[in-house]
């Protein structure tokens, strides 16, 4: 009996050695076709979590493929097994490339496992040299709360990076850190706009008496980036201060910051900002207008449409006796012909004037639509088909004086050279027969091809680099696929990040039937619709 056991147990560790051996194998293979393969070996390591499956993962942290960075730092979040994370904290940090050690980092801080902390600390605290990867640090203790130590985060409030101290000030304000106020206020003098915007963040919740003292002058900052955030950081200090920050960006000259302030009156929920909306839009033109009529709608439960005046009638006659109802879930949605819009994308109005469009043409877009749309009239044909001709109809109604982009996303685009239409939005009335045969020559190049994946994240960060973009209408038949976001909570709060002083609108169009939480979530996160076909 015992020799059988004995035979029994060999054989599962010469099994377990010989899967380990073909996932160390998996992980390393680079052909075209072998991505996904590679992930999923990642992941597999993990889950047998021994220090040899580490030792095969961790590496991949620093690899070229920003997708496969991202899965190998998802892999380092999944180890548990005592010795492999003691490996994995004492050799992340050690590895050759910058990039791939802010992968690790970032690994341990989505882990939240306390074993990492002492590496990260010592990363933060000076080990680290590179600025970006050193800031990485900073916010996985950020993720951790009251568990790291506050002397490293505080210590960092004064590194000579400015990531490093926009990294730290934010995660005073995640922690509600009282004991780092005095620092805080000393970053509103710091020369970079990053960590004094973010200190204003980290007073709102640290020391709310403090930034009250600070928001006259930050109102006022020749930044446009900091008189954004102190709006927001008003918000969170109170609603009076929220309302009254409100009032005041909504006659900013940045239409960053003036959008920041609809939605900081929407977030306040007070009766007394219906009235400072409808009087922006009275004076706002393009995306604006958007921005403003949903947070009315919304605050008011009244569907007056997109008039100012029609607007201004019904508050005259009725702000005497109306009374605030409990804030919805969701802003809602409101269709083009509602709207009164003169051009839409896939029934979603269009009121922008500066609009990128990223459209999918990986490889399952060039398959044949089996679903058919409410109606079933599409069935059969090919969604890359169905998504042209709404773009077509869509740019045949745009405004000459409107301004747009259009992105391929689709990793062989970049193959073939056909990625991007332009590198910057150009008018209506000089793109407007170029940018769609340029479209419909597109697909005519990628479709023998029939592959490709879909880097959206990639393609959508490709449009915000323009700063003339305020809006970005994303079609696919599901979610990320390639990029350096494709996990889709990393995808979102990326986004929301990214988008933290951008505030670009994104509209979803989705024609598949996977990723519609994800595709509704990444246009609620913007204040855009979500569309599914």
């Amino acid at each position: 009996m015992l020799r059988t056991l004995m035979l029994c147990g060999l054989l599962g560790l010469a099994v377990r050695a010989d899967e380990l051996g073909d996932l160390e194998r998996q992980a390393k293979d680079k052909e075209y076709g072998a991505y996904w393969d590679r992930t999923k070996a990642f992941g597999k390591l993990a889950k047998i979590g021994s220090v040899k499956a580490a030792q095969a993962v961790l590496p991949n942290c620093g690899d070229e493929e920003s997708a496969v960075r991202e899965f190998a730092g998802l892999a380092v979040a999944d180890f548990s097994e005592k010795d492999a994370v003691a490996w994995l904290a004492a050799n992340g940090p050690l590895l050759r490339s910058a990039e791939g050690r802010a992968t690790a980092f970032w690994g341990f801080g989505v882990s939240g496992n306390e074993a990492y902390l002492p590496a990260l600390e010592k990363a933060a605290g000076g080990a680290e040299k590179d600025p970006a990867a050193r800031a990485m640090a900073i916010r996985a203790l950020g993720w951790f709360g009251d568990k790291a130590k506050a002397d490293v985060l505080h210590a960092a409030l004064k590194d000579p990076a400015w990531q490093v101290k926009e990294e730290a000030a934010f995660a005073a304000h995640d922690r509600k850190d009282a004991a780092a106020a005095d620092a805080l206020v000393k970053l509103l003098s710091d020369a970079a706009w990053q960590p004094h915007a973010a200190a204003l963040y980290g007073l709102a919740t640290a020391a709310p008496d403090r930034l009250r003292e600070a928001l006259p002058k930050a109102q006022k900052d020749k930044a446009w980036q900091v008189r954004l955030a102190a709006c927001e950081a008003a918000c969170e200090a109170g609603p009076a201060d929220g309302l009254a920050a409100g009032k005041e960006a909504l006659k900013d000259e940045a239409w960053q910051v003036r959008a920041a302030a609809v939605g900081a009156i929407e977030q306040v929920w007070e009766k007394d900002g219906i009235e400072p909306l409808i009087d922006a839009l009275a004076k706002e033109k393009g995306r604006l207008r958007y921005d403003i009529t949903m947070a009315l709608r919304a605050m008011t439960g009244k569907e007056i449409g997109f008039s100012a005046a029609d607007w201004k009638l019904w508050w005259e006659a009725n702000k005497d006796g109306f009374k605030m109802e409990k804030k919805p879930k969701s802003r809602g949605a409101v269709d083009a012909k509602s709207a009164g819009s003169e051009a839409s994308f896939y029934n979603v109005p269009i009121f922008s004037d500066r609009i990128g469009f990223t459209i999918d043409f990986s490889g399952s877009m060039f398959d044949d639509n089996q679903e058919g749309g409410g109606s079933g009239e599409q069935k059969g044909r090919k969604q890359i088909d169905i998504a042209l001709e709404e773009f077509q109809k869509t740019v045949q109604a745009l405004k000459p004086d409107v301004k747009v982009n259009l992105i391929v996303m689709s990793t062989e685009a970049i193959v073939q050279k056909v990625r991007a239409f332009a590198k910057t939005l150009v008018p209506v009335s000089a793109a407007r027969p170029k940018i769609l045969s340029w479209a419909f020559d597109a697909k005519k190049k990628l479709e023998p091809i029939k592959r490709g994946r879909g880097d959206m994240w990639d393609a959508v960060a490709e449009l915000m680099q323009d700063e003339d973009v305020d809006t970005i209408f994303i079609l696919s038949d599901g979610g990320p696929s390639y990029g350096a976001c494709v996990d889709e909570k990393h995808f979102l709060s990326e986004l929301k990040r990214a988008n933290r002083y951008r505030r670009v609108m994104i509209h979803t169009v989705l024609t598949g039937k996977g990723a519609k939480t994800f595709m509704g979530d990444l246009a609620e996160l913007t204040g855009g619709q979500a569309v599914a076909r």
